[in-house]
């Protein structure tokens, strides 16, 4: 059955190949990225130029994501998958406490905890109208308090730590609705943000999370899981 996707922060990185995973699969996206026309965006909207919409959507600005959604609106009243991809590092991020910029925490923070919740509040509407709906938030074993080792990139990791409790708090909210909520651990990419000596290949990722999602039905799934859909500790 085709579905509508809507993803955040695929101009590039896992969102952009979510993206063309699921326009492979014969799927509606939904494209969002903050620059208004991302060339690897619109080199993919030539390949599908019926399938893909590209969105302009700033997920740190409400009014962006309302305007994206009533763009989504003028092709459909539903959206059966809400992926929240768009995340950030800051420039000092891995730096020791003693060098690191806290003031950067708080942009952090916006984009990765808060606009995810933005995104949910404007598509709740057509996430309601979706059959089996998701939302999936793509979230990192670094948010992880019960594991965490790490001794750097508080603005990163305590961002995540955030987004797990959004994620939860959602829901608890959103079940009565029977949308499915999930924070993901997509694995450590070769991306922008991931670096080149990272373990996996973004593709090939994103290939096998859209299946995992296909396969996860149940709303009462564990919620914060790793690329194979194994529970993680919070």
């Amino acid at each position: 059955m085709k579905k509508y996707v809507v993803i955040s922060g695929a101009s590039r990185g896992l969102g952009f190949y979510l993206a063309q995973k699921y326009l492979e699969d014969g799927h509606i996206v939904f494209a969002g990225a903050r620059e208004e026309y991302p060339i690897k965006l619109i080199e993919l909207k030539k390949t599908y130029p019926n399938s893909l919409i590209l969105l302009q959507m700033d997920v740190t600005d409400t009014t962006s994501i309302e305007n994206a959604t009533r763009k989504t609106l003028e092709f459909t009243d539903k959206i059966d998958v809400l992926i929240n991809n768009a995340g950030i590092h800051s420039e000092s991020s891995f730096e020791v406490l003693e060098k690191t910029n806290l003031d950067d925490c708080l942009s952090v923070y916006d984009v990765n905890s808060i606009g995810p919740l933005r995104t949910v509040k404007a598509f709740l509407p057509l996430l309601r109208n979706g059959s089996h709906s998701k939302v999936i938030n793509i979230s990192s074993e670094s948010g992880s308090i019960g594991s965490c080792q790490r001794e750097k990139e508080f603005d990163y990791c305590m961002s995540k730590a955030a987004l797990n409790m959004g994620s939860k708090l959602l829901f608890n909210y959103l079940k009565k609705d029977a949308i499915g909520v999930l924070a993901i651990q997509p694995g450590w990419m070769r991306t922008d943000m991931g670096g080149q000596k990272a373990d996996l290949d973004p593709y090939e990722t994103a290939c096998k999370l859209v299946s995992l999602f296909n396969r996860i039905e149940d709303i009462n799934h564990p919620i914060f899981i790793d690329n194979e859909g194994n529970s993680l500790r919070w």
